[in-house]
């Protein structure tokens, strides 16, 4: 075996040489991370001592090296923000300055507090369950400078929560005890007055201890140009895929909703199983171009591509404005979802003054406004995934879903453009925010229970809105007439209405319902409904 393997050195000395370089490297490489592994929580405390013991220092410096000084000649005081020429006592510097060493950017977080605050301080004491547990185990142990230390999840990161008491010094008594912000005024040294706590992500413990490990990789490969090389490529080779992964986590948010994991509960894409579901109580909203068809047979594949999204772009920010996400585009439809009633009937008041706009912005001489039916409903749904295990999709399933879709197609029957169900109606928190008339009491088809629908007005078309606001009252006591099936005393005013707004196409709908039940009144135990056989 030696005679092979000197007889291959001799004969490929710059193959065997790489071929062992690479073993070599990968034996470091799993070595550094196997003790990367056991030794991080061990790294990650001793850093966290430093980092508090390098606190306490500066804490320590400041009141003898600073205060000490000068205190007889300037003032010493909490409140120094308010007053020129004002130092702040030490405890003021140490929350400050743990305040300023915090990065929320790397999950990095000091806190100094004390379960017996300064009056003065408001959110001075513990603000969870481990500063609770941290300040009551250090108050209480028979030797306080024992750090308290746990491993738990902060901020969806697994990460060390270090805490170490400060412990009353004799030259900090006195000022305790006469100050009148002071909670206490018999406080003696070598008591626990407070906790400098730090809360750190492991993994950042384990980057500082590879940066470690790296540097002595480098001292070893710099022995030779190819394992420079190699190291090269390999950090390269690191750096590509990262920015891989980030830029694919990016797009699976434009495909996958982060709203819609975050009602799974699950943290990544990467978690989602098939028929994962929750059922949650939503308000659904569908909207939907008029005449979509006979647009678009007028555009190339390509100006329609352009078009749909051109218009998406428009209404989609309009969505997120109002606290909703897209579920899915169909085509030119948009279904959204929203957890408040009032954020879909304002998304879609804002879509129509956003459409209006629009056409404003694109229309084209000798060619129609664009228009859109809006279909709002409340109620419960499953939210979860369905499909098959190679491919699945996000998606909500339920007679609510359904429903919305219903009203958004109804918008075409009454001609209007927004139309909301009663659930939705009775659920809003704001209606003074909207204006909105009573239309119909409806069973869509497939279903049995009649639905009581409301068109919501005040948003594109702006005069015919006005109109049907004057006559709203009449329009109420007619539909009120019609439920009650006076149909002479409902068709007198629907009559009326009808002449003096012909855009108010309900109200002439309603004039030929009464005509029809005039001739053939409907049976006695008749609901008031309209029986809808299309969808």
């Amino acid at each position: 075996m030696i005679t092979r393997l000197l007889k291959l050195l001799h004969q490929q000395p710059i193959l065997s040489t790489t071929v062992l370089l690479v073993v070599g490297m990968a034996v470091v490489f799993a070595n550094m991370l196997f003790l990367s592994n056991q030794m991080r929580e061990q790294i990650a405390e001793q850093f966290a001592e430093t980092y508090v013991r390098s606190l306490d220092g500066f804490q320590t410096a400041y009141t003898t090296s600073v205060v000490a000084r000068v205190k007889d000649k300037v003032i010493v005081t909490h409140d120094y923000h308010e007053r020129d020429g004002a130092i702040p006592i030490p405890a003021t510097f140490s929350i400050e300055l743990a305040d300023a060493l915090t990065d929320p950017s790397s999950g990095v977080i000091t806190r100094v507090y004390s379960d017996l605050p300064f009056k003065l301080r408001t959110d001075g004491g513990p603000r969870d369950d481990f500063e609770r547990f941290a300040m009551d185990t250090l108050r209480s142990a028979a030797d306080p400078l024992i750090p308290v230390v746990r491993y738990e999840d902060v901020n969806g990161r697994r990460s060390l929560r270090y805490a170490k008491a400060i412990v009353m010094k004799d030259n900090c008594v006195a000022c305790h005890n006469s100050h009148p912000q002071s909670p206490r005024t018999d406080w003696k040294s070598g008591e626990v007055r407070g906790v400098r706590a730090v809360t750190m992500p492991l993994a950042d413990a384990a980057t500082a201890a590879r940066s470690g490990w790296f540097v002595t990789l480098a001292v070893m490969l710099s022995i030779t140009l190819i394992g420079v090389g190699l190291v090269f490529v390999i950090v390269q080779a690191l750096r590509t895929s990262i920015d891989m992964l980030s830029t694919t986590n990016v797009a699976y948010n434009r495909f996958v909703p982060h709203e819609f994991l975050g009602y799974l509960s699950k943290q990544s894409i990467v978690d989602v199983r098939l028929n994962d579901n929750i059922e949650k109580e939503m308000t659904v909203l569908f909207s939907d171009i008029r005449s979509f068809t006979s647009i678009s047979e007028k555009m190339t594949p390509e100006e329609n591509f352009r078009f749909v999204n051109e218009y998406l772009s428009v209404m989609g920010p309009v969505v997120r404005r109002n606290n909703g996400f897209i579920d899915k585009y169909i085509g030119d439809a948009i279904m959204a979802l929203f957890d408040s009633p009032d954020d879909a009937v304002n998304a879609s008041v804002e879509m129509l003054m956003e459409l209006k706009d629009y056409n404003l912005k694109f229309e084209k001489p000798g060619t129609d406004a664009l228009r859109v039916g809006i279909g709002v409903h409340t109620g419960k749904l499953r939210l979860g995934t369905i499909g098959e295990r190679d491919r699945m999709d996000g998606t909500v399933i339920g007679d609510s879903v359904n429903l919305a879709a219903r009203l958004e197609g109804l918008t075409k029957f009454y001609r209007v453009q927004v139309l909301i169900s009663g659930a939705t109606y009775s659920q809003l928190e704001n209606k003074q925010n909207f204006t909105t008339r009573k239309i119909d009491k409806v069973i869509v088809k497939g279903k049995a229970e009649p639905v009581v629908i409301h068109e919501v007005l005040g948003a594109g078309e702006t005069s015919l809105s006005d109109k049907k606001l004057v006559a709203q009252t009449r329009f109420d006591i007619a539909l009120a007439h019609f439920q009650a099936r006076e149909f002479s005393e409902a068709r007198a005013l629907f009559v009326e209405i009808s002449s003096e707004i012909r855009e108010d196409h309900a109200a002439a709908m309603f004039v030929d319902r009464c005509d029809a039940y005039l001739r053939d009144p409907p049976p006695q135990d008749w609901n008031g409904a309209l029986q809808l056989d299309t969808k």
